[in-house]
């Protein structure tokens, strides 16, 4: 069997050495890339293999790895198999990893080249790596109008992770008011689902199972009954007061502190004794 081995780093040379040796495999030619990214590099490796025309393709252990296989074996109308453990040079198939890696898959590619990556933590066995083999260097060649390289956003995280107070309200306390009393507590206002569910609120500062959870020092919990969803999202407060008309509440049970009472009174209260 034809085979080539495509050399995208330096230290890729060992573990693709111990795969071939693993499998008493005998590459007849190298294609070494010289940098470049995975769209430039694919018209280098096409015509490589129409100059060597290899039945199978060996990538490295690496996500470039896993593209380039897929990609290369996609142009050349051949297969295209990633993480790879093993390869049968007699029965021509492969086993990877499935299901998590709770099973193994035997899987033979019908068409070619087959294009293969290897799995990542292989057995070591330090082989000498094939040097008297005919070799080529995969030059890239920069594609105007390509797809541009992939831009890495940093996502900030929600001004309730890092909330000193946070007052979170339930259908028991609703309108405009609310907002205000939360500002001039320094609070971050959150919801219940009930609260969200009815309108008017930024569902993205839904608390609970289905919302977010939060640790802040002061946690207020205004109007809301106390549902074991919504108090899963604020058990890791360090400490927090309920406020409720209805003393029975289920929140007075998971409260440090409880006020039976009208929430808008009872904030009111609190940010006069602030001032």
């Amino acid at each position: 069997m034809n085979i080539a081995m495509v050399i995208l780093k330096p230290e890729d040379e060992g573990p693709i050495a111990d795969f071939l040796a693993a499998h008493q495999l005998h590459p007849q030619c190298c294609w070494r890339a010289n940098g470049g990214n995975i769209e430039a590099l694919l018209p280098t490796l096409e015509s490589a293999f129409i100059t060597d025309s290899p039945e199978l393709v060996l990538f490295p252990s690496s996500a470039a790895g896993d593209e380039l296989a897929t990609r290369l074996a996609w142009r050349l109308r051949g297969s295209a198999i990633c993480l790879v453990q093993s390869w049968n040079n007699e029965t021509q198939t492969v086993t990877k990893a499935v299901y998590g890696s709770a099973l193994m898959a035997t899987l033979r590619p019908e068409r070619r080249p087959v294009c293969l990556s290897l799995a990542a933590n292989l057995p070591r066995l330090n082989a000498v790596f094939p040097t008297d083999i005919h070799t080529a260097e995969i030059v890239p060649i920069e594609i105007s109008g390509g797809l541009p390289e992939p831009e890495i956003l940093t996502k900030s995280a929600h001004p309730l992770q890092s909330a000193r107070v946070v007052l979170a309200t339930g259908q028991g306390a609703t309108g405009e008011i609310f907002e205000q009393l939360a500002a001039a507590l320094h609070a971050e206002p959150a919801f219940t689902r009930q609260r969200v569910m009815a309108g008017g609120c930024d569902e993205q500062r839904m608390l609970g199972i289905s919302g977010q959870s939060v640790a802040p020092e002061v946690c207020l919990i205004a109007g809301a009954s106390g549902a074991s969803a919504f108090m899963a999202g604020v058990a890791q407060s360090r400490f927090i007061v309920a406020i409720n008309q209805d003393r029975d509440a289920a929140v007075f049970a998971a409260a440090d502190v409880g006020v039976v009472g009208d929430a808008q009174e009872v904030l009111q209260a609190l940010v006069a004794c602030r001032v």
